[in-house]
């Protein structure tokens, strides 16, 4: 998977979470194709389906996980 295909991935993923946390709670969730694969409770089972069904690639996020934000940084002169 390269960068543009993983950065469509995100996306996919990022507008479907809503979703996604309604109905399913707090799961890992399997996106390839910028569609849902399948969802997981725990990490472990998530990679070895992604391993064994998707070798091109699949992005796996858990639901409850924050997005990433860089660090507050004050600078005083």
């Amino acid at each position: 998977m390269n960068a543009a295909d993983l950065e469509r991935e995100i996306r996919a993923y990022e507008a479907m979470l809503p979703e996604l946390q309604k109905q399913h709670g707090a799961v890992w969730a399997v996106v390839a194709q910028e569609k849902l694969v399948r969802t997981f409770t725990a990490f472990a089972d998530a990679a070895r389906f992604v391993n064994a069904h998707h070798a091109d690639g699949a992005l796996i996020r858990h639901t409850n996980q924050h997005k990433e934000t860089a660090p507050f940084v004050e600078i005083c002169a």
